[in-house]
């Protein structure tokens, strides 16, 4: 029966670094970005293979280096945060 009702987390609650369910917000220790999933999909996910913030800045830079600065499209779509932005 205690498995039905939500429980709390005092630390989720107290400190604003536990809030790591909100989307593409950052790990404050690794710089992994998190990302939404499908529910379908919850099994085969790799939480190892969301990109990371220094991930992010080097798709930026290499993205701008073959292409040159482009200011139609916004950052987010250069890197791999598209397809969960997309998602989202």
């Amino acid at each position: 029966f205690r498995y039905t009702y939500p429980r709390l987390d005092i630390n989720v609650s107290k400190m604003q670094n536990h809030l790591l369910k909100s989307p593409f917000c950052v790990h404050p220790k690794t710089g992994r970005v998190c990302v939404p999933i499908e529910v379908d999909s919850a099994d085969c996910f790799d939480p190892f293979a969301v990109p990371t913030l220094a991930q992010l800045m080097t798709e930026l830079d290499d993205y701008e280096a073959e292409n040159g600065k482009d200011e139609s499209i916004e950052d987010w779509q250069k890197t791999s945060l598209k397809g969960p932005f997309e998602n989202f």
